[in-house]
This record gives C-alpha cells, sequence and structure tokens, in this order.
C-alpha cells in the first residue's frame, strides 16, 4: 500500500519507574513495532524524568534497533509544563501525515488497526479519523465503545483521544492543545477541529485499549473544564457572558445545553452539516432531558 499516509504513534512519558509503570511503557513500544502498517514512526517524548525512565527507554530503543525492529523510534527527552504541552511538543517533532496519541500505559488493540486505518486515510483523506475502543476498569473488566458518532459532541467527547487520527498540520494549524485545560483539552481540541467543518471519518474497528483513570477520574475537575471548554467554543454563536460558572457547571451536571445555545449553534452553522446535525441533536436532547429532573454526574457522558 504505497500510496497509504504515513502516522505519528505519540507517546509521552514522565518518571515512569517512580510510578510502578516502567513495564508498560516497554509493552507500549512492543506493541506499536507489532503493527502491521506501514509508513509508522513512534516519537516517544520524555518530560525530563529524574528515576532513570530515560535511561530504560533508550536501553530499549537500542534493543529495537538491534533486532531491525520495523519501526523507527525518535525519542526526545526534554523539559515541558505538561501532559499537553508534551503532546504538542512531540507532534511539532513528529514527520507523519496523520497523528495519534498512545499512553504510556495503554495498547493498540490489534496488529492490523492503524493498518486498516490506512487503508480509510488513503480512501476518504478525512481531516480526522475515529475508531472503537476497549475500555479498562480499575477492576480489569472491559467494554468496548462500538457506537461511534460526533451527534453528541457538543456535549461531551464521543469517542476516545487515544483512538483518533488527526491530520499533523491540522492539529498544528489550530494551535495544538490548549494548555489553559489540565484535564480534557483533547475535548477542546477535538471540538474545535469538529466546529470548523472539517471532514472527518469512522473508522469501523478497534483501535485503542484504554485504561480508565488517571487525570479525567477527577469528576468535578473534569466537570468544572467542560463548561470552561463549553463556554470557550459557544461564545461566538451567543453570549454567555450571561450565564455564571456555577450555571455552565449545572449543564455538565444534568449533560444538557439550553436550547438557546444549540439552537444558536444551528442557525449559525447551516453550511456545516455535521455541527447542523449536532447542534439539533443537542436540542432535541436537551427537552427529552428536562422531563428527566434526576440526571446527575452518574450521566455525564452518553
Amino acid at each position: 500500500m504505497t500510496d497509504a499516509p504515513s502516522i505519528s504513534v505519540i507517546t509521552v512519558t514522565r518518571n515512569l519507574i517512580e510510578a510502578g509503570r516502567q513495564q508498560t511503557i516497554l509493552e507500549v513500544m512492543d506493541c506499536v513495532q507489532g503493527q502491521t502498517a506501514t509508513g509508522l514512526e513512534h516519537v516517544i517524548w520524555d518530560g525530563a524524568s529524574n528515576d532513570g525512565t530515560q535511561a530504560l527507554i533508550e536501553q530499549k530503543i537500542e534493543e529495537l534497533r538491534a533486532v531491525g525492529a520495523p519501526v523507527p523510534v525518535r525519542f526526545h527527552g526534554e523539559p515541558d509544563s505538561g501532559l499537553y504541552d508534551a503532546m504538542n511538543k512531540a507532534v511539532d517533532a513528529s514527520r507523519g501525515d496523520y497523528v495519534i496519541f498512545l499512553n504510556s500505559d495503554d495498547l493498540i488493540e490489534r496488529q492490523d488497526s492503524l493498518a486498516l486505518a490506512q487503508q480509510q486515510l488513503a480512501k476518504e483523506h478525512p481531516d480526522y479519523a475515529y475508531g472503537q475502543t476497549t475500555y479498562v476498569n480499575t477492576d480489569g473488566s472491559t467494554f468496548q465503545a462500538r457506537r461511534i458518532t460526533t451527534k453528541s459532541i457538543l456535549r461531551s467527547i464521543p469517542f476516545c483521544h487515544n483512538s483518533t487520527l488527526i491530520r499533523r498540520e491540522v492539529f498544528q494549524k489550530l494551535g495544538g492543545h490548549d494548555l489553559k485545560f489540565k484535564i480534557v483539552a483533547d475535548y477542546d481540541m477535538t471540538l474545535r477541529i469538529f466546529m470548523q467543518g472539517l471532514k472527518g471519518s469512522a473508522v469501523p474497528v478497534p483501535i485503542a485499549v484504554f485504561r480508565r483513570g488517571g487525570l479525567s477520574a477527577d469528576i468535578l475537575g473534569t466537570g468544572s473544564e467542560v463548561a470552561r471548554v463549553w463556554r470557550k467554543n459557544y461564545s461566538p454563536f451567543l453570549d454567555l457572558s450571561v450565564y455564571s460558572d456555577e450555571e455552565c457547571l449545572n449543564w455538565v451536571k444534568v449533560g444538557q445545553l439550553p436550547l438557546r445555545v444549540s439552537w444558536a449553534i444551528f442557525w449559525a452553522n447551516l453550511k456545516k452539516p455535521a455541527v447542523r446535525r449536532a447542534a439539533r441533536h443537542s436540542f432535541f436532547k436537551t427537552l427529552l432531558r428536562q422531563m428527566q429532573p434526576w440526571r446527575s454526574w452518574d450521566n455525564l457522558s452518553e
């Protein structure tokens, strides 16, 4: 498949040994090497670890080179200001047509996951593509999110960041992750791409295995940031200064946007079918949930 777009798999790390995750990063590196896709590179960005993590990764890279591993690994060990800053820096250092983020303790679902995604990228040339995700709960149980659609994107991120491939030049043109967000900068980035009316494509295969927990397990912090993401992205369509932070947070708690917000987004985006469809979905979802006053944190997402 010589016309297949190249893909940069990006992993960011910091003090993994201290966190007891030295084995998982080795598994991640082996997982990328096991992909059947062509034109891959693995970009690892370490945020100046001081616990031996860099030496661990460098040793693994040497071992891979010694056996002629197929996927080149490019390692950068430099300071950054946090997770999303590290991701931004890694994208700038990458060379692929598309980028996909793979956490240091997650995996790619199948050996042919990226190869199958490449086939669709080569056929449709989307600005971003999203696949299925297998989620691993803290108790070890798993479930797979099969329903992947952008209809609900105005209210929550509908697909896993680790299962999303973004055209690198699009990511960079939009300025990368907004570092004002420490937990949901991935949702903000996805929403910005979507609101631009850029071309998306659903890849009907599982891509990532995502271990739940981490920053996103902070429900209150996550909810507060989602409310800020909404305020940032929807203010161009409606004056949201009339709503307090507490009111915006309550929208997240009950999983709905005010009808006038969805209506304003709809009318301002008549030439963007996907945005219009999402606004219509949000409008009618709010009508339904106004009759469900018990909706709260337990139903933060779809």
